[in-house]
């Protein structure tokens, strides 16, 4: 079973998505998909996208970038947390279904 190669992204690339990316690796784990997380700022989305299986930001993003992009601001900002904790789940079983089926 290969690992889904997890995007994170936020403004700068540190702060935001270290926190977002361990909330990912603990959502992943939970679920039994296996991950390989890479955080990187907003601005490297475009660029990079397309090796990654699937992208989580923490802010809105509408561009394509050859992979799906998630919005994932809940699990920063506390509202509707357990929505953006869902999003999380049903992007990466897609990814993992798409990937390992």
């Amino acid at each position: 079973m290969r690992k889904i190669r997890v995007l994170v992204a936020c403004g700068g690339g540190i702060a935001t998505s270290t926190f977002a990316a361990d909330e990912i690796g603990k959502i992943a784990k939970q679920i039994g998909v296996p991950v390989e997380i890479s955080k990187h700022p907003l601005a490297d989305v475009q660029a990079i996208g397309k090796e990654f299986d699937v992208c989580f930001v923490t802010s809105k993003y509408s561009r394509d970038i050859g992979c799906e992009v998630v919005s994932v601001g809940g699990l920063i900002t506390g509202l509707d947390e357990e929505g953006a904790t869902n999003k999380i789940k049903d992007a990466l079983a897609r990814a993992n279904e798409r990937i390992n089926a």
